[in-house]
């Protein structure tokens, strides 16, 4: 009997990792798109209590929180490519200036143009 309960916990921990996983994957494919949570629960038929419960069970960043992270470590990445800011702003999904400003100094302190080639 106790063998039984451990295997259907780690199915439901696989089941909620899978799914967190996928998550994952269209945040990274879709960083210039709508990451609000709540189009993700729609995407992935999740309610927001659940999604943000197992994203933060998993990943121990809200999904908020990995979005912005994901969403600034790509903007760097680019900004060190020689990208200009006006072109980085949307690839990342910020729809102003301000707003990425923003963001950029509460990850990195220093403002965006620091890190251009």
């Amino acid at each position: 009997m106790p063998n039984r309960i451990f295997i259907q916990d780690a199915d439901e921990l696989l089941h909620w990792q899978t799914r967190v996983e996928k998550v994952k994957e269209y945040v990274f494919e879709n960083l210039a798109g709508d990451l609000r949570i709540t189009t993700a629960c729609k995407k992935f038929d999740l309610n927001k209590f659940t999604l943000q419960h197992i994203f933060k069970e998993q990943q121990k960043e809200t999904y908020c929180e990995y979005v912005e992270r994901i969403r600034m470590e790509k903007a760097l990445h680019l900004l060190k490519e020689g990208k200009w800011v006006k072109e980085v702003i949307p690839a990342t999904g910020y729809r102003n200036w301000s707003t990425f400003d923003r963001a950029f100094k509460r990850r990195y302190t220093y403002p965006p143009a620091f890190f251009k080639k």
